[in-house]
């Protein structure tokens, strides 16, 4: 299991009454909001139709991919015993996955969906204790662990399966190669979570995924770090149509809670336009640039919103601080994220 690095992305989380996404979320919302007042024309000049298409994080064509070795297709043959099937499996794809998942169908498709495959099964002479299992390829293991990150919830316990896991009280999720998998019971009861931790080993052993190694786990400073809270926005992060790909990680200076995140890009051109694009992004939508005095060459500091942003390049990585509310912290995390991808060779 390739996890340590996060185990990020159980049970020594810091305290926090927000979750991850619930923040993502609003942040976008107050952008929203500013857009809103700053008038129609200035968001009609924003407006990009392709927003919502699906996209992938593999930067290679798709005939450089190799498909999986083994698929799944009827669940059944990884219930173990006592469970039965109570439904066929059902089978989606981009096109109508909001069917069946709606309202959290658009972060699978901007995370590479290719195909969900589901069904519900139920302990023989127990038709009120079921369970459904949804098995997501996601189209590469970039895919699969930025839904897991995103969707992961607050009660995790850390499980040593698959490529990362956890459990909840009713509930199984992990990521193998490039499938995100979600077990969920009707029940909380100690045999259907071992029936569920059973399916889940059986599809592990049956299914055969390619692994990929994610090199940015490593690029994060560990000091003060969150090592369970690092996650992947697939596109669109901090509402800016430019960000995709973007590692994000929690630390706690002080009494400060601060985001940090970085982002491989394709060349050192393409990080440095990034920084400039995103600090034009904040000041449009009221953010004031303030001199930086950190020995980062290219650094730029914005405020917005009583809050700062601070975003750098180094070589072909971009990197920065997200909505911090303290400066001094910010520039303090800056430095050491800075240091961390120099040591990374970066």
């Amino acid at each position: 299991m390739h996890c340590s690095p996060i185990v990020h992305y159980g049970g020594n989380r810091m305290a926090r009454t927000v979750s991850k996404t619930e923040i993502y979320v609003g942040y976008t919302i107050l952008i929203v909001l500013l857009v809103i007042s700053g008038g129609v024309l200035l968001k009609q000049s924003q407006y990009n139709p392709s927003v919502f298409k699906p996209t992938t994080f593999q930067r290679e064509s798709p005939a450089q991919i190799p498909p999986p070795a083994s698929s799944p297709a009827d669940l059944i043959q990884y219930a173990p015993k006592p469970l039965t099937a109570i439904t066929p499996p059902e089978t989606f794809g981009p096109e109508n996955l909001s069917d069946k998942i709606n309202g959290k169908a658009e972060l699978y498709l901007s995370a590479g969906f290719v195909r969900l495959v589901s069904q519900r099964f139920a302990i023989e002479d127990e038709p009120t204790a079921w369970m459904e299992a949804f098995i997501y390829d996601m189209g590469s293991p970039r895919g699969s662990y930025a839904v897991y990150s995103l969707q992961k919830r607050s009660d995790a316990i850390e499980l040593d399966t698959g490529d990362f896991a956890y459990r909840t009280e009713n509930a199984l999720y992990f990521v193998h190669g490039s499938y995100y998998v979600e077990i969920v019971a009707s029940v909380a009861q100690e045999k259907m979570a071992e029936l569920i931790l059973s399916f889940g080993d059986n599809f592990i052993g049956k299914i055969t995924a390619g692994s990929e190694a994610i090199d940015e786990f490593t690029l994060f400073p560990t000091k003060y770090l969150n090592k369970e809270s690092i996650s992947l926005l697939p596109s669109d992060a901090f509402g800016f149509q430019q960000f995709d790909s973007i590692f994000t990680a929690q630390y706690e200076l002080g009494n400060t809670e601060l985001t940090a995140f970085l982002s491989q890009r394709k060349s050192p051109t393409e990080a440095v336009m990034l920084v400039e694009s995103y600090t034009l992004f904040l000041i449009e939508f009221g953010g004031t640039e303030l001199q930086s005095t950190l020995n980062i060459p290219g650094a730029k500091l914005v405020e917005i919103m009583d809050t700062f942003e601070l975003i750098f390049s180094r070589g072909s990585i971009l990197a920065g601080v997200h909505g911090a509310e303290n400066r001094k912290a910010a520039e303090e995390l800056a430095l050491m994220l800075n240091q961390s991808l120099a040591e990374k060779g970066q």
